[in-house]
């Protein structure tokens, strides 16, 4: 039984770490001007107009699949040195959730456009991260309501606390705190 118990645990820690690496990874993301041009604005103006695709595109199945091949290498990894699969097994749920919860969180993408369908700003909560605060996201990125999580809205609110402190650490935070050459002049 114990070792039941440690290989869910395992799983569990596996699971919600990458849960808050995947909220600090799109927090950033958010914050550097030119990574958000470069790759995650395909993803804001695809969801934001009429459905026209498949739910999941190859780009998104592409970006998953690395993030979880990278997680499996690195948690089977452990597991190896651990004996515990459950960092393994953990890799793995979170690939799935991650493509389950992806249909799930962009379910309200239809015929309408997204900002037609007038859907409500979501309060700020501590429970999991539904669809319509996902839609909220996409709808209004840049929001003091923070919706960068993909699990627990509890990350979103750690991330509003740390959000004065955090931002000097992002590249957009970085470049408008040093000296403008103009200013140097």
């Amino acid at each position: 039984m114990s070792s039941l118990l440690a290989t869910a645990g395992a799983a569990a820690v596996f699971f919600i770490a990458a849960d808050l690496v995947y909220t600090l990874d799109h927090y950033f993301v958010h914050h550097d001007r030119e990574r958000y041009r470069t790759g995650h604005s395909r993803h804001h103006r695809r969801y934001n107009v009429a459905k026209d695709a498949p739910q999941l595109d190859d780009y998104e199945l592409s970006t998953y699949g690395s993030a979880a091949l990278m997680s499996f290498a690195g948690m089977s990894t452990l597991s190896l040195l651990t004996g515990n699969w459950g960092f393994a097994l953990g890799a793995v749920l979170k690939f799935v959730h991650s493509l389950l919860f992806h249909c799930y969180q962009h379910r309200w993408w239809s015929s309408t456009p997204l900002r037609k369908q007038n859907q409500q700003p979501p309060t700020r909560g501590w429970g999991l991260a539904t669809a319509r605060y996902h839609a909220h996201h996409h709808a209004h990125p840049n929001d003091a309501v923070f919706t960068y999580a993909e699990s627990w809205q509890g990350f979103d609110r750690i991330l509003e606390w740390a959000h004065p402190w955090l931002v000097r650490f992002t590249k957009d935070g970085r470049a408008r705190l040093a000296p403008s050459t103009e200013m140097a002049r």
